[in-house]
């Protein structure tokens, strides 16, 4: 008995027709345009608009046509083109950034370490273009070989083979045992990233190559046959596209032998020009293979914090074998593409197609239509993320902003900079722009607002005064003076100013940033007061969002018992109540903690998603607001720290006065010795706004140039000053403004002794009004009052330094 036809059952993905393609990517160029406004704060349906289709959530609707094989590319059948859609200042100075140095032996080793694995993480995940050997090109041998005044095309073949009968039939004993009938999968169109009022950020796309479609060229084809075949129709390509495109030899004849049933792309994708050239041709065996890509047409806005899609699994070769997936669709590599891969990527469907020997489609039977992958709506406002980025792009070279809702926890800016273009990965990445992102000194795949850890500086001061409050060891009344310089033992730490300020309160030390102030608390209160405040804060631990994030670190006297053998010194404590040594933490916790200090009751868990909707806006599952930490802190101590927030802002001798505002603006500068070695330091300013009944929390630093004298009030202070100027419009202004009012209904006026502007007062001796400080550290070189101690081996910044024995 004779087998006309053998059927295989596998799963492939298919060409796709390009009217189906272009109905979806139109829906989903729509959402570009006309979003859906977000719904009512504690509502949380239907927050954002997926752009896919307004059909049937389950499955792609009958409208749009299910991706089908296509013939070769000629005039009647050419698909639609796709429309794609889509310096550094640093500021003056002021006097106060030049500051003191903590003595030379003291000098913190944290945050020194190589961070190369972190900061190629991203780039590790990238599928990099093939080089294809000279010695194994297909094109190279073409060129090389005799010209030829006609392009070899399978009847020629099959005609020298003598496996073709008279009249062209090409139904005979030897095609037929050729025909196959295939199960393919069809691959389901992505899911969408969306900000909040539902712009996307992620979504998928029509895209092209250019591919071979082999016909049947006989059993006793040679080699050679099939290479010319293949090489003629690469080169012509090449000619009338002015492109270098290549294949291996070897693939080809892989290809031929095993899988010629499906495309063999041969092309990057192709540009809206090169579609239409393409699909001017009329040659056998020559088609244009259509895609669904992902596109982010935001460009490297939200880079970070979006990832990307990438590592594709390599060309397939070897025979096909059942429930094989031969169209190489890529995996979400890092951020939001990979945490939500199973919600994205949608589930494919399957279709028989039966073809007849040479290669031509005969019926085609759709089992199953695919299942688009969820939308995955965030909290990200992308007006915010716009003028986040355009202000460290305009200010800063190298450093990070965050801001986020006091109220929720909603992550509504988190920006890195320097960025980069996450399209420059899809579908690939040339070797060249991967080495040169990856070997930029500058780390632009470097996540710094959630991935770098950094010394806090004086932002640490804030959970200290609190910690030192609520440990009963001082009250908010208490005085203790401002030196220019402290001693412990045969050391000398000194304060930012050379000159006696007084005594003062812990509202006038937040206020001023009194170094020697907090050294001499420190000692009376001691570690684990800090320590326990800036832990329940959220600092020196994840804050568990859906990204990669790095923990920082807050050392204690358990740690430092377990590690050194001994509890921390007077000194160590010193340096740790101004956020230096081994103290680091993140952007993000530092603006998670400053939205506790600014709500006054709980520390929340940051929230980066809000909802995962399906196709027609049906909320899949939520993701409420979590709170981690109850702060349960003296309602006196809590207007202490919050009053000396605010005069570090409003009062004349504050160091942030360039973050004021037509809103009240409170907060804390920071300057931090980062590293040492390299003499680079770095510049906070964190807080909120309003001051008075908080709705959203921020943090931004600065890194600065090796050797360059930077300060929190010169450097990060102003960049927040911008973002309020072009933020808070009319509208916004407004917004802000309803949001405090309610919560003051909510909330209640303060009362009594605990009004705003009651007896809670900062006492020190004013300075000049027209000196900007940060009260923070600036390298002064051989400072003879300091004497130096040899410290034993190890990284810690006080190791050998006033060692205390073992209790």
């Amino acid at each position: 008995m004779l087998t006309l036809t053998r059927r295989v059952t596998f799963s492939i993905p298919v060409v796709l027709i390009a009217a189906g393609m272009l109905a979806s990517a139109e829906a989903q160029d729509a959402a570009a345009t006309n979003p859906l406004p977000l719904e009512e704060e504690g509502a949380l349906n239907s927050l954002a608009a997926p752009a896919q289709s307004d059909t049937n959530a389950n499955t792609v609707p009958d409208s749009i046509s299910i991706p089908k094989f296509e013939d070769e590319v000629s005039e009647t059948n050419a698909p639609a083109m796709p429309d794609d859609g889509a310096a550094s200042n640093t500021g003056e100075m002021g006097e106060g950034d030049i500051a003191v140095e903590i003595p030379a032996e003291l000098a913190p080793g944290a945050g020194q370490e190589d961070k190369s694995k972190e900061e190629i993480q991203l780039a590790e995940g990238a599928t990099v273009e093939e080089e294809v050997a000279i010695e194994d090109s297909i094109v190279k041998k073409i060129e090389d070989a005799p010209p030829s005044s006609v392009m070899i095309n399978a009847k020629d073949i099959l005609a020298k083979s003598q496996q073709i009968n008279r009249d062209g039939d090409k139904s005979t004993l030897a095609t037929r045992t050729e025909a196959r009938t295939f199960t393919f999968s069809i691959p389901a169109p992505r899911g969408q990233l969306l900000d909040r009022n539902g712009y996307p950020l992620a979504q998928s796309r029509v895209a092209y190559y250019a591919a071979i479609n082999f016909p049947f060229l006989g059993d006793e084809v040679s080699d050679a046959e099939v290479l010319r075949y293949a090489g003629e129709r690469i080169v012509h390509v090449n000619r009338i596209l002015g492109s270098k495109w290549d294949l291996p030899g070897r693939t080809v004849i892989n290809h031929y032998k095993e899988r010629r049933w499906v495309p063999l792309t041969f092309s990057s994708i192709l540009d809206d020009e090169q579609v239409a050239s393409m699909s001017r041709q009329q040659m056998e065996g020559l088609s244009l293979h259509p895609i669904y890509l992902r596109h982010y047409p935001q460009g490297k806005t939200l880079g970070h914090v979006v990832g990307y899609v990438g590592k594709r699994p390599p060309r397939l070769t070897g025979p096909i074998v059942n429930d094989e997936n031969m169209w190489r669709q890529g995996m979400g590599v890092d951020g939001l593409e990979k945490a939500f891969e199973t919600d994205l990527r949608g589930k494919p469907g399957r279709t028989n197609v039966l073809f007849e020997a040479d290669g031509s489609k005969v019926k085609e039977d759709v089992l199953s239509r695919p299942q688009p992958g969820y939308n995955v709506v965030t909290s990200i406002d992308l007006e915010m993320q716009r003028i986040a980025e355009e202000l460290l792009e305009e200010k800063v070279k190298r450093g990070a902003m965050v801001i986020m809702d006091c109220r929720t926890g909603d992550i509504m800016a988190m920006a890195s900079n320097p960025s980069f273009d996450p399209n420059l990965f899809i579908p690939e990445i040339s070797q060249e722009q991967y080495s040169a992102l990856v070997e930029d000194p500058d780390k632009p795949l470097y996540a710094r607002a959630f991935r770098a850890a950094y010394p806090p500086a004086s932002i640490f001061k804030i959970p200290v005064a609190l910690g030192f409050l609520e440990s009963g060891y001082i009250s908010a009344a208490d005085v203790y003076p401002c030196p220019p310089a402290w001693q412990v033992g045969n050391v000398v730490m000194r304060n930012w100013s050379k000159d006696e300020e007084g005594y003062m309160n812990v509202v006038g030390a937040i206020t001023r940033s009194c170094n020697t102030w907090f050294y001499e608390v420190a000692t009376r209160a001691g570690a684990d007061s800090m320590s326990y405040m800036a832990t329940r804060l959220g600092l020196g631990q994840k804050t568990e969002i859906p990204l990669n994030e790095n923990s920082g670190f807050i050392p204690s006297n358990r740690y430092w018992l377990d590690e050194y053998g001994y509890l921390m010194s007077d000194g160590e404590e010193a340096v740790m109540s101004i956020g230096q040594g081994k103290v680091e933490t993140t952007p993000l916790q530092i603006a998670r903690m400053m939205a506790a200090i600014g709500n006054g009751r709980e520390v929340l868990k940051p929230r980066l998603v809000l909802q995962i909707q399906d196709l027609n806006h049906e909320i899949i599952r939520t993701f409420p607001t979590e709170v981690v930490n109850n702060l349960q802190v003296d309602n006196y101590s809590l207007r202490s720290v919050q009053r000396g927030m605010y005069d570090v802002v409003n009062a004349g001798n504050g160091t942030g006065r360039r973050a004021s505002h037509k809103i009240t603006v409170s907060g804390k500068t920071g300057t931090g010795q980062w590293k040492i070695a390299n003499k680079q330091n770095i510049a906070w300013f964190a807080g909120y706004f309003p001051s008075k009944y908080p709705v959203y929390s921020f943090a931004v630093i600065y890194e600065g140039e090796p050797g360059e004298i930077v300060g929190g009030s010169s450097k990060a202070a102003p960049v927040v000053g911008e973002f309020l100027e072009r933020y808070l419009t009319e509208e916004n202004y407004n917004e802000v403004r309803d949001v405090a009012t309610e919560l003051k209904e909510l909330y209640g006026e303060p009362d009594g002794e605990f009004s705003y502007r009651g007896p809670v007062q900062s006492i020190f001796r004013a300075g000049p009004e027209e000196l900007l400080i940060d009260g923070e550290l600036t390298p002064v070189p051989n400072d003879p009052t300091a004497v130096p101690r040899t410290s034993r081996d190890g990284n810690g910044l006080f190791d050998g330094i006033f060692r205390r024995r073992r209790r």
